[in-house]
């Protein structure tokens, strides 16, 4: 096992992209890919779960991960142990980040790209997770940083938070709807409609928050489908007479137009659903704890 592959191998995972990590490391994609295939046949597990438009880290592939972060910090010590100006900070690091699938993230990238420029020795491991697992994860280790919903964080003990995006419910509806005039919407409004949901599986509280406010308002919900991402409930919509629940934090200005649907706020929701950017203060980093600062500061 050589060390251009271990470093290959951590390019890999924070890319999460065979193409985007060939370009860094400048060398071909299908020479990168042996090289990494070649590791996986070597240690005989799967390091990574290959999908249509990148890959992901399997469990395998994030403990793997540690053991070379822990790896590559100490050969960092090693290569500097007699450097007395080299600040102990700028050591190899490696974050593990969790974030919510579908919302819009912009802001978490700029703040990464930010960080890297003035810390060129760190990376991040991006994963989306359900609500559950990014705040077990964030205080199991998993995850050093999390980007989840307040109301998952509330009970996690020694967990510190800060506002990142406000978040509050809306409802899409197909552009010829009756409602497509409306700025505003009450549940009440919503009592005849038939809806698309998201399966609760992948967004457990917007799925049992629309169920309670209906019943809440006197009618149950009505869902002709249920749907595993936004892409698909919103493409639905605009094929169909269905609304579709969503979070304002998923919309980034383009989806009515990309769509052509219509999308409304609704009236009296919970402030719950407020995303927050959040880690665990049993974790003595430094580093991590002024990356914390940049999402808490700028806004």
């Amino acid at each position: 096992m050589k060390l251009t592959t271990l470093n290959y191998f951590v390019t890999v995972a924070t890319e999460g992209n065979f193409t985007r990590a060939s370009e860094k490391l400048y060398i071909s994609q299908p020479t990168l890919s042996r090289r990494i295939q070649n590791l996986e046949s070597e240690l005989g597990v799967e390091l990574f779960i290959r999908h249509n438009h990148g890959l992901t880290l399997s469990d395998a592939g994030e403990q793997f991960l540690k053991e070379v972060s822990d790896v590559l910090k100490r050969i960092d010590h090693l290569s500097h142990m007699f450097d007395h100006q080299v600040n102990s900070d700028e050591a190899f690091h490696i974050f593990k980040i969790g974030y919510l699938q579908n919302f819009n993230m912009g802001k978490m990238y700029e703040i990464f790209e930010y960080f890297k420029n003035k810390h060129p020795n760190v990376q991040f491991v991006t994963k989306q997770d359900t609500p559950i697992n990014l705040a077990d994860g964030l205080s199991n280790g998993r995850y050093d940083l999390v980007f989840n919903l307040v109301t998952y964080l509330q009970t996690k003990q020694n967990i510190e938070k800060s506002i990142f995006l406000e978040n509050y419910l809306q409802i899409a509806v197909p552009f010829h709807h009756i409602l497509n005039d409306r700025k505003k919407v009450s549940f009440a409004d919503l009592s005849s409609e038939t809806f698309i949901l998201l399966e609760r599986q992948y967004s457990p509280v917007i799925v049992d928050y629309v169920i309670g406010q209906g019943i809440k308002n006197g009618f149950n919900l009505k869902a002709n489908s249920y749907v595993k991402d936004l892409d698909e409930g919103l493409s639905r919509v605009s094929v169909g007479n269905d609304l579709a629940f969503l979070y304002s934090g998923m919309n980034d200005g383009t989806l009515e137009e990309k769509y052509h649907i219509k999308i409304i706020d609704i009236d009296n929701v919970s402030t719950d659903h407020t995303i927050a950017v959040a880690y665990n203060k049993e974790y003595k980093n430094e580093l991590l704890q002024e990356l914390f600062m940049y999402y808490k500061t700028v806004k």
